[in-house]
């Protein structure tokens, strides 16, 4: 027998170098407040340490699966002669002879059934090496943590919990029989699957504890007549705001900090046992679906989207995705990309601020074709006509006046804008994207966060679902590191966000009105396909889109509104989410940008810096941006002095006497000339300068800064 055993052991292999096949741990997704709302695992498996193994297991796993445990080198030369005796006797495989080791290393480096003599002496090899580098304890510990316990429980603590709905420090005797059991047959003596064959296990188990001294006969009879105590097989772990983690899947697969590729990338999400830790609020997240839903519930009706982020951290507290996860598992709050209609009016309007243009700058606001180039005129039809300033352009959402500001501009600065704000998707360089006439539209997500910036005081704080992840201790493994970045001046922030307020009090956004201050923009596109509304307070962003997904549809005739636009539905839909989100909260105004304050002295009657000249002159104070920054047209330098003419005169100039008081004095006559002669009349002083009369006004200042309309 020894020979036989010789022979066995020592078969010459090749050298070894091999990569271990990757052991998968679950992870876990909490929401802001630490609540868990997803398992992500390849495999149902959470790893647990040797402290954590009762001692009435680690009798039961080493008496069924490898006696002499404790007392081999990583192969038991006896008990493969043993397992070959055996089998040869009954015919078939009754028996194995390898080891725990041993089966460690085939679960590590040799996941296939391919059991060749040179794959055996390879694993025999591997083996021995193990023993010499780790304890028995983390060898046992480790194979635990690995081994398959059928029902799609890897490893002992999933074991315990899908089996028990316990953990395995919490394991009985009984329990710990029954579990190791089962790892000759995992699926076939599965208490699930065959009760009847898990007693049968469980009693070989027992006896063999029994031989090996681990048990009495007393407990042996216990264990064997007690019921396997086994729970209801368990539902695989729910996973709360469906849309929301898989948005929080993409952001991570799609992140090169995370992963070299991909696929290691994926395998990390699903097998590193992380703890991912976002941003979702779930208070927020059911009023975001119960608003939603609560008008748009048919199957005929249209998609209601929305995406709610935190201005100053581009946390995304809550985002709806659709009707139902289950039907339709496209997430149209941060895949779909549909025109923005108006919306992008506002990137224009923070473009033109940015680049010299005043608030109350006026630009021509009537429709109008305009050549583009390339033979294809762009035909812009308007609601309004005449000059209008650069808010009222925005109030009234005048498509003309935009048109023209776009060309005045450049496609590339408003397109500049918007991606600075936030906006990620391609946009094209075309003037028809100020009107909405993007390349490949964007998503609600992007467009909440873009919005935020201006909320934000001009800097853009990059979304997030994510806050941080962890391994199972705490230790942090990754973190975004993505850093806020101003995009504009605190001035342009505020001056565009007064006129979005303007748009919700006074223009097309009328009913999205709060009872706190609120800035927002409507967007209807061509034909009522997508309606918008995007707006915000100081403490969130929130962006609404209603739509058919499936084709490009008009919105027509959708619950008591003959076409829907972004004024109506999207507009009620906001107020009533932001209405609720925000109950409760302190009201808080945008911020005022005191310290870029200025004072300037004015002509009242042009509205021009006063000169020197002008006769009078009022301080009006404000940022620079609403300021004029034209001289005063009319008093621009003193009058020339009258040239002196002869005046004849027919009769002696009268006497003129000066009264000093309060003593008197002599009269001074002034004796008449001989002849009559010529009188001199003074010039007057230069704020004498004659004012003209109300009933014709003065001459517009002449344009300043880059591209300002005439009309």
């Amino acid at each position: 027998m020894a020979s036989a055993c010789s022979q066995l052991v020592e078969v010459t292999v090749k050298p070894i170098d091999l990569q271990p096949v990757e052991q998968f741990a679950q992870s876990f997704v909490y929401a802001a407040d630490g609540s868990l709302i997803a398992t992500l695992r390849f495999a149902n498996r959470e790893p647990v340490g040797y402290e954590d193994l009762p001692q009435h297991l680690v009798d039961a796993v080493v008496s069924a699966e490898d006696r002499r445990f404790f007392d081999h080198d990583g192969v038991d030369a006896r008990a493969i002669v043993r397992a070959w005796v055996a089998n040869r006797r009954a015919g078939g495989v009754v028996q194995g002879g390898s080891t725990i080791t041993q089966q460690l290393i085939k679960n590590r480096y040799f996941p296939d059934a391919e059991t060749t003599i040179e794959r055996k002496a390879a694993e025999a090899q591997l083996a021995w090496q193990l023993e010499q580098e780790v304890s028995k304890e983390q060898i046992l510990t480790d194979y635990l943590n690995t081994v398959y316990f059928g029902s799609g429980a890897h490893g002992i603590e999933a074991a315990a919990q899908t089996y028990f709905a316990t953990t395995t420090a919490a394991l009985t005797p009984a329990q710990s029989a029954l579990l190791a059991g089962i790892i000759r047959s995992p699926e076939r003596a599965s208490p699930f699957n065959d009760p009847v064959a898990a007693a049968a296990e469980r009693r070989r188990v027992v006896l063999i504890m029994q031989e090996e001294g681990y048990l009495d006969g007393g407990e042996r009879a216990r264990i064997i007549s007690s019921p396997l105590g086994t729970t209801t097989p368990p539902e695989p772990p729910p996973t709360r705001f469906p849309y929301f983690v898989e948005y929080v899947k993409r952001s991570l697969v799609t992140d090169p900090e995370f992963g070299f590729d991909e696929p290691s990338r994926w395998r990390r999400l699903f097998g590193g046992g992380l703890r991912i830790h976002t941003t979702i609020d779930p208070a927020l997240q059911a009023t975001a679906e119960a608003t939603a839903h609560r008008v748009f519930d048919g199957a005929s009706d249209p998609e209601v989207a929305i995406a709610v982020v935190e201005p100053a951290t581009g946390a995304v507290r809550a985002t709806v995705g659709g009707r139902d996860f289950a039907t339709r598992q496209f997430d149209l709050a941060t895949q779909g990309r549909r025109q923005p209609g108006s919306t992008f009016k506002v990137f224009a309007l923070a473009a033109a601020l940015s680049r010299g243009w005043g608030i109350n700058d006026t630009i021509e606001s009537s429709s109008g074709v305009f050549d583009l180039g390339g033979g294809q005129p762009w035909s812009v039809r308007s609601g309004t006509a005449g000059p209008l300033s650069l808010h009222e352009a925005l109030v009234q959402s005048s498509n003309g006046a935009f048109a023209r500001l776009a060309l005045e501009l450049g496609p590339g600065a408003v397109e500049g804008m918007a991606h600075s704000m936030g906006i990620t998707t391609e946009i094209g360089a075309n003037a028809s994207i100020v009107l909405g006439g993007l390349r490949t539209g964007v998503s609600p997500v992007e467009m909440a966060g873009a919005f935020a910036t201006l909320a934000n005081g001009g800097v853009h704080a990059p979304l997030s679902p994510i806050t941080r992840i962890t391994d199972a201790d705490g230790g942090l493994l990754w973190e975004s590191r993505d850093l806020p970045r101003v995009t504009m001046t605190p001035e342009t922030a505020y001056l565009v966000t007064r006129a979005m307020q303007a748009v919700i009090t006074d223009g097309t956004g009328q009913l999205a009105q709060l009872d706190r201050p609120a800035a927002g923009k409507t967007g209807t596109v061509q034909d009522n396909a997508d309606a918008w509304f995007v707006g915000f307070t100081p403490e969130l962003s929130t962006a609404v889109w209603i739509g058919y997904p499936d084709a490009v549809r008009p919105l027509l005739d959708v619950h008591g509104e003959a076409r829907v636009q972004g004024g109506n539905w999207p507009a009620r839909i906001w107020r009533e989410f932001m209405s609720a989100a925000l109950q409760g909260q302190p009201v808080r105004d945008f911020s005022y940008p005191e310290q870029l304050v200025e004072t300037v002295m004015v002509d009242p009657l042009t509205g021009g810096i006063a000169t020197p000249y002008c006769p009078t002159s009022v301080p009006l104070t404000g940022l620079p941006g609403e300021l004029p920054d034209f001289l005063c047209p009319l008093h621009t330098a003193p009058l020339p002095a009258p040239t002196p003419t002869a005046v004849p005169t027919a009769t002696p100039l009268p006497t003129v006497t000066i009264t000093a008081t309060p003593q008197p004095t002599p009269t001074v006559t002034t004796p008449p000339p001989a002849s009559p002669g010529p009188t001199t009349t003074p010039s007057p002083p230069p704020t004498a300068q004659p004012t003209p009369s109300p009933a014709e006004p003065p001459p517009p200042p002449p344009p300043t800064g880059p591209g300002i309309g005439t009309g």
